[in-house]
C-alpha cells in the first residue's frame, strides 16, 4: 500500500543540535532501518553516533542517493530539503528546538573541540536560522 514505510523515505531534519540523531536513534529502535555510514564516529557530544550518510550532503548535484533510502530513516540537513527529488514519497520528521538552546548546545560542542563558532553573533546566528526555518 502506498504511503507505507517501505514505500517512502523517512527524512529526519532540524538545525544542527536539535535532536536529529537522537531521533534516527529512536527510529532504528522502532525498527525502521537507517541509511548511515558511520563516517562521522561518536564522541562525547553525541556518544551513540551522529547517523549521517556522506552522500547526503551533495544532494544539490546529486540525488540519487535517495532511491537506496526507501523504506529506510536517513538524516538531512534542513537546508537541503528543498533538494531532494519530487519522485519519492517523504515522511519528515522534523526536529524542533528552541534556538537558545541550538545555539548553547552548538557553542558547547564547539568549545569541547577547541573550534570557532560562526563568525555572527548569537543573535545574529539566531536570525540567520530563523530566517532558514521560516524558508
Amino acid at each position: 500500500m502506498i504511503g507505507q514505510p517501505q514505500d517512502s523515505v523517512v527524512i529526519v531534519s532540524g538545525l544542527p543540535r536539535s535532536g536529529t540523531s537522537m531521533m534516527m536513534q529512536m527510529i532504528e529502535a522502532g525498527g525502521v532501518p537507517v541509511l548511515s555510514d558511520a563516517r562521522r564516529s561518536a564522541d562525547n557530544d553525541n556518544p551513540r553516533g551522529y547517523y549521517e550518510y556522506e552522500p547526503v550532503k551533495s544532494t544539490r548535484k546529486d540525488a540519487s542517493w535517495v532511491t537506496n533510502a526507501v523504506g529506510k530513516a536517513v538524516k538531512v540537513v534542513h537546508l537541503l530539503l528543498m533538494d531532494l527529488p519530487a519522485v519519492h514519497q517523504y515522511k519528515v520528521v522534523f526536529m524542533r528546538r528552541p534556538l537558545e538552546e541550538v545555539l548553547a548546545s552548538q557553542t558547547k560542542m564547539l568549545h569541547r573541540k577547541g573550534q570557532d563558532g560562526a563568525s555572527l553573533s548569537p543573535e545574529q546566528l539566531a536570525k540567520a536560522f530563523g530566517r532558514q526555518l521560516d524558508k
